[in-house]
């Protein structure tokens, strides 16, 4: 009788627990099917022209304090920097910035100082 009793509130658990879980499961696939809803279809950015990206770079570098007299020509999404930079990591910021704009490929022709060498006189070379 104990064992008839056991094996009846064992599958009386085991099929509420089932049931259970498969409610929690129909509630989760519901959420996921409203997040998905709620969010808004991606549509397709309109390529920029020409005179967007070298309006977009100019902006950048007006406001920039590393370029000096920067300017940009862009031909069918190719841009070409001009200017001054302060350093090359600034130049290359340039670079990166033309980029961000939308330029598919970057010729950057901005003037930077040249990294300084050291002297071989400057060094002490050990007896």
């Amino acid at each position: 009788m104990k064992k008839t009793i056991v094996l009846t509130f064992t599958l009386l658990l085991t099929v509420a627990f089932a049931s259970i879980q498969t409610s929690l499961a129909s509630q989760d696939g519901d959420m996921m099917m409203k997040k998905k809803a709620d969010k808004p279809a991606k549509t397709a950015a309109a390529p920029k022209t020409d005179a967007d990206i070298e309006k977009c770079i100019a902006d950048k570098f007006a406001t920039s304090k590393t370029i000096t007299n920067g300017a940009a020509k862009v031909v069918n999404g190719e841009a070409t920097l001009t200017g001054e930079a302060k350093s090359s990591g600034a130049k290359g910021g340039a670079t990166n910035q033309a980029k961000a704009c939308g330029a598919k490929k970057v010729a950057n022709t901005m003037n930077a100082p040249k990294p300084a060498t050291a002297k071989t006189g400057d060094k002490k070379v050990a007896p």
